[in-house]
């Protein structure tokens, strides 16, 4: 489904969704507060297409709300790993811990272990890091910088006319006997 045919329905229902305030929704989109602002309310929420709109914009939020919670999943994630400290992957006397006794910071931290949980790869801490100050904005990102204008370039500025054609001529015989003709110069002729 899409808008609403009448803007200050579909504002009603844009409004409603917020706090699900029909009084005040139907206020903020517009209506006007007058003593039967609860009988306009009350025709809003039983109009069918009101009703199906409310639907599909709380679906709405709902995606947008799981999706936020996916984004705050994974900066959990980077932060556990950031906040790892090392000296817990290991007992005092030096060996190292199972994966059963890492705490979860640690465990989060731990890409991969061994059948046995003794040996395990530790991720990137810095890497997590460097996303977390992405993520919140610590150091912007520099624009690559532009690339310079295209200027002419002149091979043959301060050559005379006769190194010019020299330069010509070895050209051609370099290109396998095809001359290469100046602007401004009559073209040569060619053997057949």
């Amino acid at each position: 489904m899409s808008a609403l045919r009448f803007p200050k329905q579909e504002r009603f229902c844009h409004e409603y969704v917020k706090d699900l305030d029909g009084r005040a929704a139907a206020l903020r989109a517009g209506f006007s507060p007058s003593r039967h602002i609860c009988d306009t309310v009350l025709r809003l929420r039983k109009d069918a297409r009101v009703q199906a709109r409310i639907a599909e914009l709380q679906e709405e939020m709902a995606k947008q709300a799981e999706s936020h919670a996916e984004a705050d999943w994974v900066v959990a994630q980077l932060v556990k790993i950031a906040r790892a400290d090392p000296r817990k992957f290991f007992h005092a006397d030096g060996t190292p811990r199972k994966v059963h006794e890492l705490g979860d910071e640690e465990a989060a931290a731990l890409s991969g272990f061994g059948a046995t949980g003794e040996t395990g790869k530790v991720v990137d801490r810095l890497k997590a890091l460097e996303l977390l100050g992405r993520h919140f904005g610590l150091w912007p990102q520099k624009p690559w910088p532009a690339a310079p204008p295209a200027q002419d370039v002149n091979l043959f500025e301060g050559m005379s006319l006769d190194e010019v054609s020299q330069v010509r001529d070895r050209v051609g015989q370099l290109l396998g006997g095809a001359g290469v003709d100046l602007p401004g110069s009559a073209p040569r002729g060619r053997p057949r």
